[in-house]
């Protein structure tokens, strides 16, 4: 039978009420209204090298599920969350997914950090028709083909590379660019980006030092990228590697002849590497925590976080927030858990949780938001055990967004950062 023909006895019983389990119709079966709770699929690496920061997404994900229950839910229904580990492996992710569809009737899922576990979640959730919403990017371009029930809620690599951009040219850093990075392909979508944005403004980029996915010693890449000469370097690496990049560049001497800058880091990474090893290095952040002292929502979610975990939210934190609440709070406002009705909805959607206004472009369903870019604090400057960076700048969402032809951002567009 045709998935219209699916649609179609799917919102009859929802018209009706119905709660009848209909053989042959797990996506009717999914969704049938007489569920006590809605269930809300959650995966995530519980373990493996991303397990503190899955740790920090799923209190956000408690935190905001408390939210929408206290607001009563979703068509009346108390949201549930089931949570799976992925064990940061692609094939887990997928059986996971696959287990919280069939066996536990998740309305919705959310999860994944890092690409392969979103690209194995979204061939589930597509298959079965069911909205995946990522806490990290929206995945799709990783493969350049969309699934239209498939969106991102944190930086894209073109967002994080045009905000960089900015703050370079803003800040007359030099026109040289060279990149570090991990060779795989989040990456190489950075550097797809980095040398377009270079074009656009006039920058000479001279390319890329490529060092393997879980390097550990990048100290024998860092003679040729000192051998570029390039006044601004973008490190492009994650996590352990990132941790280990970070400490060995500051090492090395490299900041002595060239601006480094972090395409986009984390709390955690900067806690692993200790107190003053990003002193002077720049980096892109999708939030950090201490927007609660402009944001009076971000107070509140700092404390309640801070409250779960007794330590400071990370920039993921947000996102996984964010990425919750507006997926259950549309479908509460629609009135429905059709997933082509939430999925229009979402398209175009603006909205504001944690940090400034946001809005689900509805070409590529990338989040358009804010890019914040922060300078690492010595040891001896930190007021705190967190305080290891300062927000020196925000470059507004519609400053750093690529076209929805995929050809760079708008030279014309004024960049609407501002100083904080």
């Amino acid at each position: 039978m045709s998935l219209t023909t699916r649609r179609t006895i799917l919102k009859g019983l929802a018209g009706a009420g119905a709660a009848t389990a209909v053989s042959g119709f797990p996506f009717v079966n999914r969704l049938a209204l007489g569920q006590q709770s809605l269930k809300l699929g959650v995966v995530v690496p519980m373990t493996g090298p991303m397990a503190l920061e899955a740790q920090e997404m799923l209190a956000a994900t408690q935190i905001a599920v408390e939210d929408v229950n206290a607001d009563g839910g979703v068509m009346g229904r108390k949201v549930e969350t089931v949570i799976r580990d992925s064990e940061f492996k692609p094939e887990v992710a997928k059986r996971k997914a696959t287990e919280l569809i069939e066996v536990e009737k998740a309305a919705f899922l959310v999860g994944a950090i890092v690409g392969f576990e979103g690209i194995a979640m979204a061939e589930v959730g597509c298959k079965n028709d069911v909205i995946v919403s990522f806490f990290g990017q929206n995945f799709l371009t990783i493969k350049g083909k969309m699934c239209k029930y498939q969106f991102g809620n944190n930086l894209s690599p073109y967002q994080t590379a045009a905000a960089a951009a900015h703050f370079v040219a803003q800040q007359k850093m030099g026109k040289k660019w060279h990149m570090l990075a991990n060779n795989y392909s989040w990456p190489q979508m950075f550097e797809r980006a980095y040398s377009l944005v270079a074009k656009q403004v006039g920058a000479e980029w001279t390319g890329v030092t490529w060092a393997p996915l879980g390097t550990r010693d990048f100290l024998p890449f860092l003679p040729k990228v000192a051998a570029a000469k390039a006044d601004v370097v973008f490190i492009t690496t994650w996590a352990a590697d990132q941790v280990a990049c970070a400490k060995q560049v500051q090492e090395f001497g490299l900041a002595k002849q060239s601006q480094v800058i972090h395409s986009i880091t984390e709390l955690t990474f900067a806690e692993a590497a200790g107190k003053g090893v990003y002193e002077n290095f720049y980096a892109g952040m999708p939030w950090y925590w201490s927007l609660k002292d402009q944001y009076p929502a971000a107070k509140k979610y700092y404390d309640r976080h801070y409250a779960l975990r007794k330590r400071a939210p990370s920039g993921y934190t947000a996102s996984t927030y964010s990425t919750v609440r507006v997926l259950l709070d549309t479908a509460r406002e629609v009135k429905s858990l059709e997933t082509d009705k939430v999925t229009r909805a979402l398209e175009g959607r603006k909205f504001q949780y944690l940090k400034g206004p946001e809005q689900i472009r509805a070409c590529d369903h990338v989040n358009i938001q804010d890019v914040y870019l922060c300078k690492g604090k010595s040891a001896a400057g930190m007021k705190d055990g967190w305080d290891y960076f300062d927000i020196v700048q925000a470059v507004g969402g519609e400053a750093t967004a690529e076209s929805c032809e995929g050809e760079g951002f708008d030279p014309k567009k004024p960049s609407v950062s501002q100083q904080i």
